[in-house]
């Protein structure tokens, strides 16, 4: 029944590479490390982020391990910097939302380090990413969602003999369950909630003709003939949706919305960023952090 396929948000994470060479962090704690446009990265935030990844010892480090933290930093500060140019600024209910996951991933794994510590404050801001591009998109696009279930047979005599039996007052999952041959059958038909934009037009004309909640009469699309029980259709509005809570809106508008976001790619980059030079320089063309050659393999 889907026409078109969602197109997912895949936030990069890079792969650490230990090097030879290694960085003495004696620098003072508040040294800034890399700024993006108004945001920074102190000396002993860096430290926390090495401490936190299995760095018990982060006054040494290889320097490529902390360049591509630093980088990974970057990656994420560069989104919020580039989503604030367009309006959509980072809040406490991203920071919430992130908090929400980062307890998640507590329960599954114990070892990961407290939010309220100073590197899961970074952590926060980099989960809090996902939910912020969400409202970007909310903010930028028509994101309407269909909840509902439907039920799929092959004749039009077919589902007008559903249709009255329903009208009678049978229950529609459990005649989706007998009738329908759509592969949502053994779930009594329930398609959840769908964007409105991934489904054939005749099906999406035939719920909004019902006018809110209730049964459409027997639709016809290339895929049979449909019995629409619609619960809701509407645009998608984080914290004021039945079926989806904040957290499954960000994973819904990142699921059918993905491109709009995938469309300022090329524009993550174009701001002001900067690295301290003893861990390198900046390449945008790539999203690393890439070493100069130096006379000493210690900075201080």
């Amino acid at each position: 029944m889907k026409s078109k396929s969602g197109n997912f948000l895949t936030i990069v994470f890079w792969v650490a590479v230990f090097g030879l060479v290694t960085v003495a962090c004696g620098a003072a704690a508040n040294n800034v490390v890399a700024r993006v446009g108004q945001s920074s990265l102190s000396q002993a935030d860096l430290e926390a982020i090495l401490e936190a990844n299995g760095r018990e010892d982060a006054a040494v480090v290889p320097v490529e391990l902390a360049a591509t933290e630093i980088a990974r930093w970057i990656f994420f500060e560069s989104w919020i910097d580039l989503a604030a140019a367009n309006g959509t600024n980072l809040t406490d209910e991203h920071l919430g939302l992130a908090r929400l996951n980062y307890q998640q991933a507590m329960s599954e794994d114990p070892s990961l380090p407290n939010p309220d510590t100073p590197y899961g404050e970074i952590a926060l801001r980099y989960r809090a990413v996902e939910h912020l591009l969400a409202d970007y998109a909310l903010a930028n696009e028509d994101v309407t969602a269909l909840c509902s279930s439907h039920l799929l047979v092959e004749t039009e005599a077919e589902a007008q003999t559903a249709f009255e039996r329903l009208r009678a007052g049978e229950d529609f999952a459990a005649l989706a369950a007998e009738v329908s041959v759509g592969p949502s059958a053994p779930n009594g038909g329930d398609l959840g909630c769908v964007a409105a934009n991934s489904l054939v037009a005749e099906f999406v004309e035939g719920a909004r003709a019902v006018g809110g909640a209730g049964l459409s009469v027997p639709v016809q699309s290339e895929f049979g003939w449909h019995l629409i029980e619609v619960r809701s259709f509407g645009s998608v509005v984080r914290g004021q949706h039945d079926e989806l809570t904040s957290v499954e809106v960000t994973a819904f508008v990142l699921t059918n919305f993905g491109l709009t976001i995938q469309q300022l790619q090329p524009m993550l980059y174009d701001r002001e960023i900067s690295v301290d030079s003893r861990f390198g320089i900046f390449e945008p063309t790539t999203g690393r952090v890439t070493q100069v050659s130096t006379s000493s393999n210690e900075f201080s």
